[in-house]
């Protein structure tokens, strides 16, 4: 193990967070993935002919999602932490030059990092997600309400669903997604462990508790405003509208915004994994070292 690796591992491990890598480049490629899903979100294109000798790739799983550590049993998961949780771990790895690609909520984490922090990052790939969710006004106070709501349902047990079967968990996933049988399979390996009940989820059950907040547009907007990392978004045909909406909105916050749309659905990247990589990889090229 090299020198860089173990830093890496230890880096993860301090954050209490799990992950795969893939290289051993002085530059860094961090993966972020989308809410409820995991590190094996970019399994199919790590398992691509990746350049590892100028890029280390590194894909986590966030925090209460696949194998990394729940928050503890008094917290609640923010939007805003999560960017925390990013910036953390790039201060903690030491890389020439650091690029960043999320898909879904991962792509919101990575910009709004990137528009707080733009001398950290040399440039980011968005996979169908752009901007932040936001609220109005006028909902804050139900928004707020619906969370404590949920909170008090939630304190009263924390235990993570159970399925009779392994086949039951993919096929649950697969009706709340566009993911076929396979990348659905391949998300839930991660996301499941065989107890004597049969099959549980990993995942904290807290993530799908109502945010007790979330920014107003105009917020939003003044929170992503100006952003200079040059940024490649890339969109998926069949994917959702809402994605149409936010592109819509968020657009003119980026200062260099190239747009590429992708076949496939939400998890464009899973469908399509050789093809997003070539495109990932022609936008960073351009921002490398020679």
């Amino acid at each position: 193990m090299t020198s860089s690796e173990k830093n890496t591992f230890k880096a993860l491990k301090q954050l209490g967070l799990s992950g795969k890598f893939k290289g051993s480049g002085k530059n860094l490629i961090i993966c972020l993935h989308g809410w409820l899903d995991n590190c094996n979100s970019f399994a199919p294109i790590f398992a691509e002919d990746l350049n590892t000798l100028d890029y280390t790739w590194l894909t986590i799983d966030l925090p209460g999602h696949g194998e990394s550590h729940w928050k503890s049993h008094d917290a609640h998961y923010y939007f805003i932490d999560y960017v925390y949780d990013l910036k953390r771990l790039i201060e903690e790895l030491d890389f020439n030059k650091v690029f960043l690609v999320g898909h879904s909520m991962g792509a919101m984490i990575c910009n709004l990092y990137a528009a707080c922090y733009p001398e950290r990052i040399a440039a980011m790939s968005l996979i169908d997600g752009i901007g932040i969710v936001t609220t109005k006004p006028s909902d804050t106070k139900q928004q707020l309400l619906n969370a404590f709501k949920q909170r008090k349902k939630s304190s009263e047990s924390l235990e993570s669903k159970s399925f009779r079967s392994f086949d039951d968990v993919v096929k649950a996933r697969m009706k709340v997604s566009e993911l076929d049988y396979d990348n659905a399979e391949l998300l839930m390996k991660r996301n499941t462990e065989f107890v004597e009940q049969g099959v549980k989820l990993k995942t904290d059950p807290r993530l799908k508790q109502h945010s007790g907040f979330r920014f107003s547009t105009t917020q939003a907007l003044s929170c992503l405003d100006g952003i200079k990392t040059p940024t490649l978004f890339i969109k998926a045909e069949q994917g959702y509208p809402m994605i149409d909406v936010q592109l819509k909105l968020f657009r003119d916050c980026f200062q260099n915004l190239t747009v590429s749309v992708m076949p496939g659905g939400h998890h464009c990247h899973m469908e399509n994994a050789a093809q997003t990589l070539q495109t990932i990889s022609s936008h960073f090229d351009a921002y490398n070292e020679s």
